[in-house]
């Protein structure tokens, strides 16, 4: 039975001019998962990164409190094309981007159900592309392997809890919304079948002195 501990990446700088590297926060988070781990005894045979700058330096922070094996990098665990997709969405709505978590609440589901209906131009990776190369990446990775450790993003976190729990495009963009930084959700093949165990996990800053480390952008 294989199991698959899927990270989302710490807080990114949201709002620089640079989104794609990890705030203070964001460095804090990953650090303290890693140490949780080590805490817990926690072993896997097999650890992959996607291959953007926050990724790995959250498998980095992680890394610091865990002895972990050679990191296999694969860029099809690559979080899907925000950017591209607001800019995407706005146009065709006649509509401004989200500026608070209220309305990036109600946002991404009205997003992510654009994308999965084909109705957004000028993008480079279609949702059922996205969702083909996510899951085609971890098909690929939890075979022959016991426990794997995959540092990636929301979006793919999303399309895996989808999945597990075969929902449509509308859970994918309900999840997205909730899933926190530093957070891991465990997956198993199961009977043959892809099953989430947990979602959404968070212990490493459950402590009161780390409550405000709890982020969602």
């Amino acid at each position: 039975m294989a199991e698959i501990y899927f990270v989302r990446h710490g807080q990114a700088s949201f709002g620089a001019q640079d989104y794609d590297k990890l705030s203070a926060i964001g460095h804090k988070q990953t650090q303290l998962l890693g140490l949780m781990f080590k805490e817990i005894g926690l072993e896997f045979d097999k650890v992959v990164c996607g291959a953007m700058v926050r990724h790995k330096e959250s498998l980095k922070q992680i890394k610091l409190n865990l002895h972990l094996p050679e990191t296999i990098f694969d860029k099809r665990l690559n979080e899907l094309d925000y950017q591209r997709l607001e800019s995407s969405f706005c146009s065709a709505s006649n509509c401004s981007p989200p500026s608070s978590p209220t309305e990036f609440r109600d946002f991404f589901p009205k997003l992510i159900s654009a994308w999965a209906s084909d109705q957004l131009n000028g993008l480079e990776e279609s949702y059922l592309e996205f969702n083909d190369r996510i899951n085609s990446a971890v098909n690929d990775h939890i075979f022959n392997s016991e426990r794997v450790l995959i540092v990636s993003s929301g979006g793919p976190t999303s399309l895996l809890v989808t999945r597990a729990l075969d929902l449509n495009h509308l859970g994918t963009g309900e999840i997205l919304y909730f899933t926190m930084n530093s957070s891991y959700s465990v997956f198993s093949e199961l009977n043959d079948r892809f099953t989430l165990l947990q979602f959404n996990c968070t212990p490493h800053l459950d402590k009161k002195e780390y409550n405000k480390l709890k982020t969602f952008i």
